[in-house]
């Protein structure tokens, strides 16, 4: 599985729309590092910007989803 290395609040957006026990390890530069699944490493580089982080895609991703339930 793929690992990447997320901010504490690209962590704290994951952990709050998809809820797991899964907590990922915290590095000693602060940031957090996750093991996610193929098919989600697939889709970041699908819809990630160029010079943009894994994080800032992933709170741009979950913003979006948000938006369009209503929850924004």
């Amino acid at each position: 599985m793929p690992e990447i290395e997320i901010t504490d609040e690209c962590r704290a957006l994951i952990a709050a729309e998809f809820p797991s026990d899964d907590t990922g390890q915290r590095l000693a530069s602060g940031k957090w590092q996750i093991q996610i699944d193929e098919v989600t490493w697939q889709m970041l580089h699908k819809v990630r910007r160029p010079g943009e982080s894994v994080s800032d895609c992933i709170i741009r991703v979950i913003i979006i989803i948000q938006h369009k339930r209503g929850l924004l």
